[in-house]
């Protein structure tokens, strides 16, 4: 997007409020183009107590900030307690239908189906303009998606929660992303502190075109 020649810019009006409303204007252009976001209330292992203080339901940590959490999450405390819960963990992957036996994760015992093969996916390397934060963007093509179906989904996975490489590589994790009646798919990718703010960290479906976007930027 080009926010130099934008309505009510000033030639040479750099400086920290620049780049502020720079922000300002970004996050809110992306709002309006997403229909859907999320944030860190989708981690099961976190929660945010009666003083606002958020709180590692694994390690019994407590952090101030999303940015302290995050970098707690990429720790080895943090790994090594996934890595008992695993088992526990692989249930509820199972409820939700991703089972953790592969990198192509297609056996879902949710829902009994005929699956049609891989999606079609693209994975682009990106980087923000304003903070050169360095990301990822996934598109896959979900055309047959089932009508049972709302949506395709998506959810980070730890390397100790799957199965495929042993002994687990803590360098990396696993996107998964899910959609009857194909094949669940797994994009392999760095271990690293994720911005998870909204304009950073989103996943759309286009219901006309059936591609799903999932988005993410590693925090500088």
């Amino acid at each position: 997007m080009d926010y130099q020649n934008r309505a009510g810019s000033k030639k040479g009006g750099g400086g920290v409020a620049g780049d502020e409303e720079a922000n300002r204007h970004r996050s809110e252009r992306i709002r309006q183009l997403l229909g859907s976001s999320i944030d860190i209330a989708n981690d099961p292992y976190v929660f945010r107590n009666h003083l606002g203080v958020l709180e590692c339901k694994l390690c019994y940590t407590t952090h101030n900030t999303e940015a302290s959490y995050i970098a707690h999450v990429g720790g080895k405390k943090h790994q090594m307690q996934l890595m008992y819960r695993a088992r526990s963990d692989q249930q509820k992957t199972e409820a939700d239908g991703l089972k953790t036996s592969g990198l192509v994760l297609s056996d879902i015992k949710k829902r009994k189906y005929t699956s049609i093969g891989r999606p079609g996916y693209k994975v682009t390397k990106i980087r923000d303009p304003v903070t050169y934060q360095k990301g990822l963007l996934f598109q896959l093509s979900f055309k047959e998606l089932s009508e049972e179906v709302s949506k395709p989904r998506y959810r980070l996975m730890s390397s100790f929660e799957q199965k495929v490489e042993t002994p687990p590589q803590k360098n990396f994790q696993y996107l998964v992303i899910s959609g009857e009646p194909y094949e669940n798919v797994s994009f392999k990718v760095p271990v690293g502190a994720i911005d998870r703010s909204k304009e950073k960290f989103w996943d759309y479906w286009d219901q006309d075109t059936k591609e799903y976007f999932v988005q993410f930027f590693y925090e500088n």
